[in-house]
């Protein structure tokens, strides 16, 4: 047996979509916690400007200044280049 979707009123539907900017960042926060503890490497992010590898443990790694931020424009199509693990380097 099927479910029927049921009719969403414009106010119900303009509480649904307020909550979805702290789902988003509870969802985000979840998948980094889980990358820290499933990697040995730790985890990349960048902190005021830098490169940073964290631990699960909590130790901190500066790895570079982190390249400038880039703004895109509505509808402006972007090539990102895949890196593998051979040309990435090896990690001490």
């Amino acid at each position: 047996m099927t479910a029927k979707a049921r009719k969403v009123s414009e106010p119900e539907l303009d509480a649904l979509e307020q909550t979805v900017p702290e789902h988003a960042r509870e969802a985000t926060l979840s998948a980094y916690q889980r990358a820290l503890q499933m990697s040995q490497q730790g985890v990349l992010t960048t902190d005021d400007g830098e490169l940073v590898r964290v631990n699960a443990d909590g130790a901190r790694t500066v790895l570079a200044k982190a390249g400038p931020r880039r703004r895109v424009k509505l509808g402006e199509v972007v090539t990102v280049r895949k890196v593998d693990d051979s040309s990435a380097g090896e990690r001490a």
